[in-house]
């Protein structure tokens, strides 16, 4: 359960990095309505409830890939080291997107570019659907979306391959994408005011630092373990050793 409150505050702490990122086609999204959509609340939150609901899916199937790959890795490797060292990448991944979105540094943005190609490929298919006119169009816009490269969608897909499932790992990015939603659904109505908001240094210097803690703690408990692990192989050693073969020369 822990791995899930991870994600989903790293989703919610995360927004204002997903403002930066998804903030455009949001803006895209309200701006190509019909006018009489626009003047109708209640319309304009469910295009933006199917954009959102095209992302998350998006999510879930990337969480479900890559929850299969943690399969076949568990089948193939060593699984106590394998877990140890996946769960060390992805506490350093969280704080680098800390680091990133509290504007101290911008090293994950090496991480973004492996994803730049694929990215490349889908991104025309994308203008098929744009103006979006409809319900479908705003769909399929966020299925597209959701595979924009990004560090923090990058982060909790390492989550969903320490999971060694499928399963898992499609609802470790469900959790996720629960965690970004607010902040994203605040975007569509309150688009100019959050805008300026998370502008201010403080905001995202806060949510960074947040995210870097959750990072830490998720980086302690595989080097707590290790660590543990070390002393007490040393300890084993340290008994074993302190009979020498010698001494038992004359049993034989």
């Amino acid at each position: 359960m822990d791995i899930f409150i991870s994600v989903f505050l790293m989703g919610l702490l995360g927004g204002v990095h997903c403002l930066g990122m998804c903030g455009g086609v949001v803006g895209m999204l309200s701006a190509g309505l019909d006018p009489q959509v626009r003047a109708n609340p209640k319309k304009v939150v469910l295009f933006h409830l199917n954009y959102n609901l095209g992302r998350i899916l998006s999510y879930m199937l990337m969480g479900t890939i890559f929850g299969l790959i943690g399969t076949l890795l568990v089948q193939t490797l060593q699984m106590n080291v394998f877990d140890k060292v996946l769960r060390i990448f992805s506490g350093v991944l969280m704080v680098m997107v800390g680091l990133y979105i509290g504007n101290w540094s911008s090293s994950i943005q090496i991480l973004e570019k492996f994803g730049t190609k694929l990215w490349a490929k889908l991104q025309p298919l994308t203008q098929q659907f744009l103006p979006i006119r409809n319900l479908r169009s705003a769909f399929f816009t966020g299925l597209l979306w959701g595979a924009i490269p990004c560090g923090l969608v990058y982060g909790a897909l390492s989550f969903a391959v320490l999971s060694g499932s499928m399963l898992e790992g499609g609802l470790i990015m469900l959790a996720f994408g629960l965690g970004t939603l607010p902040s994203l659904l605040l975007m569509a109505s309150l688009s100019t005011q959050l805008g300026l908001l998370i502008q201010k240094p403080w905001i995202r210097r806060l949510s960074g630092l947040l995210i870097i803690v959750l990072g830490i703690m998720a980086l302690w408990m595989p080097i707590k373990s290790m660590i543990f692990d070390t002393m007490r192989m040393n300890h084993s050693h340290g008994v074993i050793s302190f009979f020498k073969p010698t001494d038992f020369d004359y049993l034989v």
